[in-house]
């Protein structure tokens, strides 16, 4: 059946099915090693203490330039639970990642065993990660107001006091750790607050356990909670329940900082008016990036020279172009890393998958390229599978299949963990701004200002420390590849290249006093006068999105690549596909086209394309009725959106429409959008 009709067909079958394959069970755990009841509230105390403190001095130069310097220091405690109720792993898996990633490029494994032991203050034992005493964040800046006297400097600068020129340069300590310890303690505290995943792929469709009733789970899925106390081990191999998803913690970590700097030059204009424009720049360092610290290792054959995912991309481009498997010849890696593999060929499982298998003679006995190139191409796009099926026993076979590589099993996954997530200090990400300001303070009644900024926004992932691979599924925020985790760097999620904005207050020029009708009577003015209109206006170009893919994992086990453009850009906007619904591009099953999946080792693009922007207006008008000078009666009338624009929302579509697999009737369709229709309020007040 196509790919295509996935969402529509198999998992409706599933679900008529009553198959039910994948559980977690979970137990809530003292540090004693006692399971909770059923119920029993899990309770936590972190606590956590900051010290800052800072100099600062100025030094007035010349009666024009002053400059200011300081210097702020900021020491964080990683924070603990105040009752010992805090586990961490035994090793470091800093070094555990750092060691891996040598392991693969010296052509074999790494898996020490990992187990979690007690940690933290209250048990008298080592913190989360170690205290950074080195946040040492100095202060620049100067301000200068040319004399301009005369000449060519008079007429750029308005005269003596009429310009100033500023700019300066920090850094920027963040403030981090709750985020991560709240992830950590909820989903990686194994032996505390412990989810035991069933094995992947451990079920078949006959032998998958059946819905029976609401309240019943079959026995089968539930796993028996972790027995004993500290230290204690996470399970380990297939068999035991290991090769599961779970959470890390980098012991190493850094404070995440910014170098912040901007320079901006201000003038003072005819007519009440300041013109500012400046510069500003943010370069964020060590900021807080997710990765798998359990992924699949890309182990370099020493003897061809040829890693893992260039091996395996060669047999997905054979397999999308239909390569039949008796022409595929001898790749250096497979027969080198796999030569048990030789000989194997299932025709039952994957003969009418594979490219040629169906002319294949019955006595057809593979090299060990096609035997792998079976699998692989019966699992186009989920090339972790076919080394899943390689490299655990157990997952498809009772041993490997159609064999474990020349290291033996478990080369390439971790025993214990098919993903460990941790957060790291892996991102960065740069801001660079030009700003345009024009301000006209209260003159004649109207006080108005306009904003123009130009910018552009780069980083790694744009999600928070709360927001952990679970929350942002689908969001292309998370590292795919850790080996080269700046492959999804591009636009950050809320990078917007143009934005006007404008806000105005106006006292309207009618009533007594004023310049029509000054001389009305108190009725008349009590009708006319003392109108106040106001109003913000707003407008910005267009978000950024992505292309996800919801069944393409050719290179981390848990977390799909996104798709890659690989045709000409298509256009993007606000259109009306043939159905008549709002959709992201012109053209979409043409669009569509344009994308392809990721290979082996590749995580995709990110925030590549452009949606619609932000457009609205909002404007009140009120009425004032000062009956003395302590009581006052307001009228106001308040429309929020007053054009009642429509703006369509992209940042949902990863997650939903915006996924290659859709059908093409529904391939980017908008289903949320960033305005919110017309409201009106009315209001009286009365104040005294």
């Amino acid at each position: 059946m196509n790919s295509n009709f996935q969402t529509g067909y198999d998992y409706p079958v599933i679900a008529l099915a009553g198959l039910l394959d994948s559980s977690f069970s979970n137990y809530n755990i003292t540090k004693e090693g006692n399971a909770l009841p059923t119920g029993a509230p899990a309770l936590r105390h972190f606590r956590t203490h900051e010290f800052e403190t800072y100099v600062q001095d100025s030094w007035r130069a010349t009666p024009q330039l002053t400059v200011t310097y300081g210097l702020r220091y900021t020491l964080l405690q990683p924070p603990y639970e105040t009752t010992g109720t805090q586990v961490s792993p035994s090793i470091s898996l800093e070094n555990f990642f750092q060691n891996r990633a040598k392991a693969m490029l010296a052509g074999h494994g790494y898996n020490p065993p990992i187990s979690y032991v007690l940690s933290g203050q209250a048990n008298g034992k080592p913190p989360y990660w170690s205290w950074d005493y080195g946040n040492v964040a100095p202060r620049l800046a100067f301000a200068w107001s040319p004399k301009a006297d005369s000449g060519l400097m008079q007429r750029l600068f308005g005269g003596a006091g009429k310009s100033s020129i500023r700019g300066g340069y920090g850094i920027y300590y963040d403030h981090f750790g709750q985020g991560i310890v709240d992830s950590f303690d909820r989903n990686g505290s194994f032996g505390l607050t412990t989810t035991i995943q069933n094995e992947i792929g451990q079920y078949t469709l006959d032998t998958s356990p059946r819905f029976s009733g609401v309240n019943v789970i079959p026995p089968q899925l539930i796993h028996a909670p972790p027995t004993g106390g500290f230290p204690k081990p996470a399970p380990s191999g297939f068999a035991n329940g290991g090769a599961t998803t779970a959470w890390g913690l980098d012991d190493k970590m850094k404070t995440p900082y910014s170098h912040v700097f901007d320079f901006s030059v201000s003038r003072e204009l005819p007519s009440n008016f300041v013109l500012d424009v400046a510069y500003i720049g943010r370069l964020g360092r060590r900021l807080l990036q997710e990765e798998d610290l359990a992924m699949p290792l890309d182990i370099v054959d020493k003897q061809s020279g040829m890693d893992y995912f260039k091996a395996a991309t060669l047999l997905s481009k054979a397999a999308a172009a239909n390569v039949p498997i008796q022409s595929l010849a001898k790749i250096p890696y497979w027969e080198n890393m796999f030569p048990g593999a030789a000989g194997v060929y299932d025709s039952t499982d994957f003969g009418s998958c594979t490219p040629g298998g169906a002319s294949l003679p019955a006595n057809f006995s593979p090299t060990a390229t096609q035997a792998m190139y079976s699998t692989y191409a019966c699992n186009l796009h989920n090339e972790t599978l076919p080394l899943i099926f390689a490299d655990v026993p157990g997952e498809f076979a009772t041993g490997c299949f159609p064999a474990c590589s020349k290291l033996g099993p478990y080369a390439f996954f971790n025993p214990q963990f098919s993903s460990l997530y941790a957060w790291r200090n892996a991102g960065t990400s740069s801001y660079n701004a030009l700003q345009v300001m024009i301000r006209r303070g209260m003159t004649h009644g109207l006080q108005w200002d306009f904003n123009y900024t130009y910018s552009k926004s780069l980083d790694i992932g744009s999600s928070a420390e709360r927001i952990n691979a679970y929350d942002a599924y689908y969001q292309a925020d998370q590292v795919i590849n850790s080996w080269a985790p700046a492959q999804l760097r591009g636009p950050s999620d809320y990078d917007t290249t143009h934005q006007f904005n404008t806000n105005w207050v106006y006292d309207l020029p009618i009533g007594r006093g004023k310049r029509f009708a000054s001389s009305s009577n108190r009725w008349v003015n009590g009708l006319i006068g003392n109108w106040q209109w106001s109003g913000l206006a707003r407008w910005t170009s267009g978000f950024p999105t992505t292309i996800e893919t919801f069944t393409s994992f050719p290179t981390n086990w848990y977390l799909p690549s996104t798709a890659i453009l690989s045709g000409p850009k298509p256009q993007t906007g606000a259109f009306i596909e043939p159905n008549g619904n709002p959709d992201l591009f012109k053209n979409p099953a043409a669009a569509q086209a344009d994308f392809r999946y990721s290979l082996p080792g590749e995580s995709g693009q990110r925030n590549e394309l452009r949606g619609p922007g932000y457009f609205g207006i909002d404007s009140g008008l009120s009425k004032s009725w000062p009956f003395t000078e302590w009581q006052i009666l307001k009228f106001s009338w308040e429309v929020f959106n007053v054009t009642n624009a429509v703006r369509f929302d992209v940042a949902s579509l990863p997650q939903n429409t915006g996924q290659l697999e859709q059908p093409a009737s529904v391939f980017a369709t908008y289903n949320s959008t960033l305005t919110k229709p017309r409201l009106m309020q009315f209001a009286l007040r009365y104040s005294f």
